[in-house]
């Protein structure tokens, strides 16, 4: 699957999503998303047939491992609700990459992943996040920790939003951020594009 762009995808965040994310999660503050696709309905059933997607976390500044990024993202938002599991447990799994399904070994697609990068450098953002995401020290007596959170599709940014997070961070501030960035890096449906009166809480939208 790959990402299909279209010239209105910053305006779709304009419409009704900023306000519940800047008011998500108290001290953290999550910025409205961006969209490179309109193909919501099936992208996240097409990228994780089983419902386990790998998550490609560079962090060197919580000490949260892998796995524990992966678990606190975990069975969040609408279905079908994803696992998800670090690259090194992917490979445990499969032993290669989109292996076909047995029992035992779910099908796993890495190319389509999610990746989050902590305190990410500037220029990290868009397709930078899929190609060459990097991340820099924080700076003494820095308030918030900017992270970056992207659904890919190979080389290419499918959705992707920024959340602040109070310093210091820990799991819990993580935890409570997951249900809102997993909803909308994956939502169950988009405005109507050609609609510019279409609110996404409106039925049919």
């Amino acid at each position: 699957m790959t990402a299909h762009r279209h010239p209105k995808a910053l305006f779709l965040v304009l419409l009704g999503l900023a306000a519940p994310l800047l008011a998500a999660c108290g001290a953290s503050t999550i910025e409205a998303p961006f969209y490179d696709t309109t193909d919501v309905a099936g992208f996240k059933r097409y990228a994780a047939p089983s419902n386990i997607m790998v998550m490609e976390v560079h962090d060197g500044q919580t000490g949260i491992d892998d796995a524990s990024w992966a678990n606190m993202f975990s069975h969040h938002g609408f279905a079908p609700q994803l696992t998800f599991i670090s690259p090194q447990q992917a490979e445990a799994r499969t032993g290669t990459q989109n292996a076909p399904a047995t029992p035992g070994q779910p099908t796993l697609r890495p190319k389509h992943r999610m990746v989050v990068v902590v305190n990410p450098t500037q220029n990290t953002s868009r397709d930078a996040m899929c190609t060459d995401p990097q991340n820099a020290a924080l700076t003494p007596g820095q308030a918030h920790t900017p992270i970056r959170f992207a659904f890919c599709s190979g080389d290419s940014v499918i959705s992707e939003l920024r959340a602040n997070v109070e310093n210091p961070v820990d799991q819990k501030k993580i935890t409570d951020l997951a249900p809102t960035v997993i909803h909308y890096l994956f939502p169950i449906s988009q405005p109507d594009r050609n609609d510019d009166h279409c609110s996404r809480l409106s039925p049919g939208c």
